[in-house]
């Protein structure tokens, strides 16, 4: 009986460590054990990792009937179990992925290993094991991702992925090739990469080919030209990538891009970029660059012929060290407002620059800020040399002043007579007062002892005489007032910019033309203005503007038969000035209307007109006083020249006259 007890002390022994060794295989088990009675689906044994998978503690596990079906994710129920009663049927192992759900309402990927027990046919027994592939789950579906990713890239890219094999023929082509070169994927499988490469590239393709087949996972880049299916070249950027050591690709990689647009853009831009280059060379304007502080960074070559400087005879020096003292400070200033104005600020100065030679020229340039374009970065100045324009100019308006003084002196010679006899009728007269006034004084002397001469008979040759001063000193003064108007008329019109009267002024013209008008039979009338005028500028123009009107009025008159007449007005129209010369004469014919302002034209006879008259004076309306002159005329019935002061010169103040 002790032998019996002893027997069974030892199984138990052995069956406890038999048991101790089974749990710790269990534990080094990367997952869940477990056995199910498939006749309950009770499970009838679970280890403790089902906490860590699931949440659920072995014993809530086996407690809890049909808790595996309830842990399956309602998408993958279905066909789980389906798959595992069939897999059970054929009584042979298996296994089955599905999403779980977890007690936290997580989804985890589970992969279940099982063994079905069947004895003499009948399934006894599902014993398994069931692992975590959550993480390798998510590793497959991003790696699906990259590669549908990848693909779709390939799918629909501009660029054309390709693979060839070591002999350089295509084995794949993406369908960008239908883009690129109007041909489909499978009809390029099986060419030679070198079918349609222009001949010039042919060689430096195939060495670049040989290049990356001679090294694995090496690249090279290279640009070439193929032919399209249309017949005509387009530019290629293909990168070339050996993959022969790839398992998954197995050949040579090229991506190849259109560059033909570039190209062209590019070949375009070196076009115009030459042209400039070539254009800045030759012009003869100067250009140069300064930096903000007016030192010269680049001079054109032009500077050579212009300032006889070569430009690396500037290039670092200060531009102020050719250009007078005095002009320094101006220039600085000139320069800080265009740093100032920002990018695209522009002036434009004249300034004085010492040739080579030492003598000064004259340049008119234009400066803009350009220092915050890359590829100029500084204040670039285009001038050209104005010294013998300003010399022209010069001459031009000294010629212009003797012109002007000698068309003045050829209407005043016209006046000659007409001045005659303004000035000896009223000489006449002061004479005549003057011999009155000197028999009574006579007369008075004589008287001086006589006896029979009264006080009252001396009053009565004292008052007479008076009389006769007087008359001979109003007489004076009309000579007078003739003096002064002709010597307003007759100064050099070149006296100086002032406010003037043009009202009073042309009161003095009218009186100078005067006896003219009357040899010619025509009345000549001044409409009063209804407010004070001024005008500013010279007021001998102004003048020789009004004379010529004038004149040339009282001529287009003296063919008509009708009275004769020359009416002057002024007016307001808003802030401009208008002067108004209109005549009832012959009027202008429509032929001769367009060159009347012509110079040196005329119609009127030999010593009667210069032809210079109106092209002088549509001159000083136009350059001196900023205005212009308009013309109407019907033939037969007369002209109206109308002269607009513009409001610069106009100074109308509104009041009335008194």
């Amino acid at each position: 009986m002790r032998r019996r007890t002893d027997d069974l002390a030892t199984e138990n022994e052995a069956l406890r460590r038999t048991v101790q060794r089974y749990e710790a295989l269990l534990g080094v088990v990367d997952g869940v054990v477990w056995e199910i009675d498939p006749r309950s689906q009770r499970t009838l044994f679970v280890n403790h990792k089902i906490k860590t998978l699931l949440g659920y503690t072995p014993e809530e596990w086996m407690s809890t009937p049909h808790l595996w079906e309830a842990c399956i994710h309602p998408d993958d129920q279905e066909r789980v179990l389906s798959e595992t009663e069939t897999a059970n049927l054929r009584g042979k192992p298996y296994h089955v992925e599905y999403r779980a759900i977890t007690t936290e309402r997580m989804v985890v990927w589970l992969r279940d290993f099982t063994t079905p027990v069947v004895e003499s046919g009948v399934l006894r027994a599902l014993s398994g094991v069931t692992i975590d592939v959550t993480a390798q789950k998510n590793a497959d579906l991003q790696v699906k991702l990259r590669q549908a990713r990848a693909y779709s890239l390939v799918q629909h890219s501009t660029d054309v992925f390709s693979v060839l094999n070591a002999e350089g023929r295509f084995t794949y082509v993406s369908p960008a090739v239908k883009r690129q070169h109007g041909v489909a994927p499978d009809e390029v499988l099986g060419w030679h990469f070198a079918a349609h490469m222009h001949r010039d590239d042919l060689g430096q393709a195939q060495a670049d080919f040989q290049q990356v087949l001679a090294a694995p996972e090496t690249k090279t880049v290279g640009m070439y030209r193929q032919r399209r299916i249309d017949g005509s070249w387009g530019w290629t950027e293909i990168t070339i990538t050996n993959m022969l050591s790839d398992p998954h690709v197995r050949g040579i990689v090229t991506n190849a891009r259109d560059i033909t647009d570039r190209k062209h853009a590019e070949e375009a831009l070196e076009r115009s970029e030459g042209r400039f280059r070539s254009l800045v060379q030759n012009a003869s304007d100067l250009i140069t660059v300064l930096d903000e502080r007016g030192v010269i960074l680049y001079e054109s070559p032009s500077v050579n012929a212009v300032l006889g400087y070569a430009p690396e005879d500037l290039i670092g020096h200060s531009v102020l060290e050719y250009l007078p003292a005095e002009t320094h400070d101006e220039v600085l200033r000139i320069v800080a407002a265009l740093v100032t104005g920002g990018a695209g600020t522009t002036v434009r100065p004249t300034f004085r620059f010492r040739h080579a030679n030492g003598e000064w020229r004259a340049l008119e340039g234009l400066m803009t800020n350009l220092l915050g374009d890359p590829h100029v970065g500084g204040i670039v100045i285009n001038s050209h040399d104005i010294t013998d324009r300003q010399q022209a100019e010069s001459a031009l308006k000294v010629s212009q002043r003797q012109l002007l003084s000698s068309e003045k002196l050829a209407s005043l010679g016209r006046l000659t007579a007409g001045l005659a006899h303004e000035i000896n009728t009223p000489l006449a007269a002061t004479m005549n007062y003057l011999h009155v006034a000197r028999n009574l004084v006579q007369e008075y002397q004589n008287s001086i002892s006589n006896p029979r001469v009264t006080a009252d008979d001396h009053r009565e040759i004292a008052a007479e005489t008076l009389t006769a001063l007087d008359d001979a000193g109003k007489t004076t003064a009309r000579i007078g007032e003739f003096i002064r108007q002709m010597r307003s008329h007759t100064r050099d019109t070149v006296q100086g910019v002032s406010e003037f009267d043009p009202v009073k002024l042309a009161g003095d013209t009218l009186a100078m033309l005067a006896h003219e008008a009357r040899a010619a039979q025509v009345e000549l009338h001044l409409e009063s203005a209804r407010s004070h005028l001024m005008l500013k500028g010279e007021p001998g123009r102004f003048t020789q503007v009004l004379t010529n009107l004038v004149i040339n009025a009282i001529h287009a008159c003296e063919t008509v038969t009708r009275q004769r007449r020359v009416d002057m007005r002024f007016g307001l129209q808003g802030s401009e000035l208008r002067l108004q010369v209109e005549d009832n004469g012959a009027g202008i014919p429509a032929e001769v209307l367009p060159k009347i302002f012509d110079p040196m034209f005329t119609t009127k006879a030999v010593g009667k007109g210069t032809g210079l008259g109106l092209a002088i004076i549509h001159d000083i309306v136009q350059g001196h006083f900023g205005g212009r002159i308009d013309v109407q005329t019907q033939l037969h019935r007369g002209t109206i020249f109308t002269v607009h002061f513009n409001a610069a010169a106009a100074l109308a103040r509104e009041h009335q006259r008194e």
